[in-house]
């Protein structure tokens, strides 16, 4: 587990959760999901509204879940016209605007470029959401706007786009993954100790993610999808010094997907690795092979 510290904002209720997670296992199961499934909120910079305000912005209708069509409305954000698509995926607690120095050289470049606000993120609908819903919608997304080009995901985005690419009918002729996650269940298993919850709650937040989502969770893990994600070509950029995401657990897995072309940075951590011209030019570089 990567060494992590919890905000002040959370150590209490970590506190409370902690000590009634034996006695409790089944409370603490549905209180923990409703936390992590609510994201943090997102500061606004001057730099990011001036980038809101040059951009195209539409409100895009999707369906929640594959097995709930009620509809929910996504804000999305276009700079550009051309015939290579680039779509970008921020983060839990993120923003498109975060991708603001790579938006900049795709559109020197040439690209046209659409994100969206993730469910319950910026001026989308919800206030809670999941990997589940952020899956079903972004497939919705990429019908609806594909061809594309390529996706560049950033941590959460990144898993995101993979698992869909590989659970999914869709594809993309390339796939850019930043500081990404790999697996849900290692991320829940963290946070549990993170939070020092008792193993006992792990078995009924399963079955409540089961019963809720109508997915295992095990299911949303990237470990089970070597050479199964429908991108011709892959990039994988992450940080050795990253707090959230474990370089070794990266490393072992680009290893065993030879087709993955890995770049490994140290002392960015996990945000500003987006940020970052050394892996701009790099990103560049792999979109115009």
């Amino acid at each position: 587990m990567q060494h992590q510290v919890l905000p002040l904002s959370l150590r209490m209720t970590a506190f409370l959760l902690s000590g009634m997670s034996k006695p409790f296992p089944g409370l603490t199961a549905r209180l923990f999901y409703r936390l992590y499934c609510t994201p943090p909120g997102t500061k606004v910079r001057s730099s990011h509204l001036e980038l809101r305000n040059s951009a195209q912005l539409n409100q895009l209708t999707v369906t929640r879940y594959p097995f709930d069509e009620r509809p929910m409305t996504i804000t999305t954000y276009r700079w550009g016209s051309a015939d290579k698509k680039i779509l970008l995926l921020h983060g839990w607690g993120g923003s498109p605007f975060h991708f603001k120095k790579l938006i900049d050289t795709l559109l020197r470049q040439g690209y046209e470029v659409i994100t969206y606000d993730a469910p319950a993120h910026g001026d989308s609908d919800g206030k809670r959401t999941n990997l589940v819903q952020w899956s079903h919608v972004l497939e919705q997304v990429i019908v609806r706007e594909g061809p594309l080009y390529a996706i560049i995901g950033h941590s959460l985005g990144g898993l995101n786009a993979a698992l869909t690419l590989s659970r999914r009918t869709v594809q993309v002729p390339r796939l850019v993954m930043l500081s990404c996650a790999l697996s849900a269940p290692v991320f829940f298993n963290e946070a549990l100790q993170l939070f020092r919850i008792h193993p006992v709650v792990m078995p009924p937040l399963r079955q409540l993610i089961h019963q809720r989502l109508r997915e295992d969770l095990e299911e949303l893990d990237l470990h089970r999808y070597i050479n199964q994600i429908k991108a011709e070509k892959i990039f994988f950029a992450y940080d050795t010094t990253d707090t959230l995401v474990d370089e070794k657990e990266v490393t072992a897995y680009v290893e065993q997907y030879p087709s993955i072309h890995a770049m490994r940075i140290t002392g960015e951590g996990h945000f500003r690795i987006m940020r970052q011209e050394p892996v701009i030019r790099e990103v560049m570089q792999f979109l115009e092979k």
